[in-house]
């Protein structure tokens, strides 16, 4: 527990110190958006699962963007701590890093906001291999401060995990809807989600700007009786409590 104190004390500290001002660095038609984030927990947007064992995940972003089509691309690199024993590690790897990159257009149709993206990542494993992750999302303010979306993510590989005599490829297919309302201190939003023949999870947060960094803290209820490994591996709902902070530059 002290542990996990100090790393999230440190993490503050760097995010704090590197000051309270939301820049963008302009290149012609491009807009170039760097930005560093910490996350007490690495959870799934699509999926609920997580992907670091309860660990903290901290790490680096670059958007660029460009200005008058909204065509985007989009680097993260995050640090992992998958297996934290020494068994899990030699048979699978260490999971310490992740390295993502996406290519899509966000833009918007009168009052309706859409986002259409491809995403490949790189997880650092034995048996390394690239996920690629089709994206298309929508949102629009129906009224003043409340807004409502949905979104849907297509595994486009093998990118799950797989064995023998059971589906193979769980969660191909997922899909989420959510409604936000700012209020005076901050905005909430409420979504639901599915993951195909994995789980099911609803999640319940508030997110705000406080000194130049955005934090969000959500609660998380994971259903995973959906799951066709559910059988074999038992594992339990979880229920998570999960803070995020981002600085961009």
């Amino acid at each position: 527990m002290n542990k996990t104190k100090n790393i999230l004390a440190i993490s503050f500290g760097i995010l704090f110190a590197s000051g309270v001002a939301k820049a963008e660095f302009k290149a012609g038609p491009f807009t170039i958006t760097p930005g560093i984030l910490f996350e007490s927990n690495y959870v799934g947007e699509f999926t609920g699962s997580t992907s670091n064992r309860t660990q903290p995940t901290y790490g680096a972003d670059i958007g660029i963007s460009h200005d008058s089509s909204g065509a985007y691309i989009y680097s993260a690199v995050k640090k992992l701590k998958n297996y934290p024993d020494a068994a899990s590690v030699a048979a699978n790897g260490t999971f310490d890093n992740e390295f993502c990159n996406s290519l899509g257009v966000a833009n918007k149709i009168q009052a309706l906001n859409y986002d259409v993206s491809y995403e490949n990542c790189y997880v650092e494993t034995k048996t390394a291999q690239n996920t690629g992750t089709f994206y298309f999302r929508l949102n629009s303010e129906v009224t003043k401060g409340t807004t409502i979306g949905a979104a849907y993510a297509k595994n486009s590989t093998d990118g799950n995990a797989a064995s023998a005599g059971l589906n193979p490829k769980f969660g191909e297919d997922a899909y989420k809807v959510f409604v936000s309302h700012d209020l005076a201190f901050a905005k909430a939003t409420v979504t639901y989600g599915e993951s195909n023949d994995y789980s099911k999870f609803y999640s319940v947060g508030l997110n705000k700007d406080y000194f130049g960094v955005n934090f969000d803290l959500s609660y998380w209820n994971v259903d995973l009786d959906n799951w066709a490994m559910q059988t074999t591996l038992k594992y339990d709902d979880r229920d998570l409590l999960v803070l995020k902070a981002k600085k961009t530059f």
